[in-house]
């Protein structure tokens, strides 16, 4: 099955970012959706643009929010493109048959952005999820938390922010299966690396976020395999006889069970669980338990393959 591909910024390796010449440079690239990101102008218009400032991205200088809509459409973004209202870009996305990720700078756009997008196939998202869950209560919208670390449960965030959508800059295999197991999707970002794509597609990503959707495109529908034994190329891969897996990461990691594991020092002196050489999962009656089971621990399993009452 294909991923769905989010051309972050628009396609902002392909033309200049969060423009409408971006927007159209991703549905060339064949993207699914487009992302933007919104400020407030000062004079109260949802304009399309990264930074708090205009210096980075454009050939002005100065605060987007003490600056008029008036103002900033008389900036260069590059290639004499223009800063779009989020207007602009809706209703070019619509045109182009995109869907539009709408990522809120700041907070207390919430009513404004519903305005523009109810209706429309939209999710909007930010950092700031009382944001999120917000928009939620305000309307009928797909909505999705960022987060750029791995917190203690993001999925609980993702639930209290009343979001369907988990948009992360890092990843395990257990955010996956943990947050599909309610229902909730993940799109990592940024992601420009076909390898990267496919690897993530077998962990069991949604879609991805990227620069680049022309570069991403072919990976993102190529349809995810079983790697066979002995040929995997990710570290660590226990090649244990005759297994073909989509994945072989242990979904207790780190368990920190001193019977199946240990930590370790990496080159860089980093402290490491190390599982490497821990076959439990991969029994036969183990593995049958834990796809029943998928809260179960690591004492639980043990029993299970010393054939204990838990096997029943």
């Amino acid at each position: 099955m294909m991923s769905t591909v989010i051309g972050h910024r628009g396609a902002r390796s392909v033309a200049p970012e969060n423009t409408l010449g971006s927007i159209r440079a991703a549905e060339r690239c064949g993207a699914d959706f487009v992302e933007v990101d919104v400020r407030l102008s000062k004079d109260g218009i949802l304009v399309v643009i990264h930074d708090d400032t205009a210096d980075r991205t454009t050939d002005g200088t100065g605060r987007v929010e003490e600056m008029t809509l008036e103002e900033i459409r008389l900036l260069d973004a590059g290639s004499g493109e223009r800063i779009p209202t989020l207007a602009q870009a809706a209703d070019l996305a619509e045109e182009l048959d995109l869907g539009i990720v709408v990522e809120m700078k700041e907070e207390g756009l919430e009513d404004l952005v519903v305005r523009e997008v109810e209706g429309r196939r939209a999710i909007v998202t930010s950092f700031f999820h009382e944001s999120v869950r917000e928009i939620k209560e305000l309307g009928d919208i797909r909505t999705g938390i960022i987060i750029s670390s791995l917190p203690i449960s993001p999925i609980d965030l993702a639930l209290e922010a009343k979001a369907e959508a988990i948009f992360p800059r890092l990843t395990n295999p257990n955010l996956f299966k943990k947050a599909h197991r309610v229902g909730i999707e993940v799109y990592p970002w940024t992601v420009n690396d076909p390898d990267q794509v496919r690897w993530l597609r077998r962990l069991g990503a949604d879609g991805i976020v990227t620069d680049d959707p022309c570069a991403i495109r072919k990976a993102a529908d190529e349809p995810v395999t079983n790697v066979e034994a002995g040929e995997c190329q990710y570290y660590p891969c226990h090649h244990f006889e005759e297994q073909d897996c989509t994945h072989c990461f242990c979904p207790l990691y780190p368990c920190r069970d001193p019977e199946l594991g240990k930590f370790i020092k990496t080159k860089r002196g980093k402290r490491l669980w190390s599982c490497v050489d821990c076959a439990l999962v991969h029994r036969p009656m183990v593995a049958r338990y834990l796809s029943e089971h998928p809260e179960a621990t690591a004492e639980e399993l043990k029993r299970v393959d010393r054939g204990g009452d838990d096997a029943s």
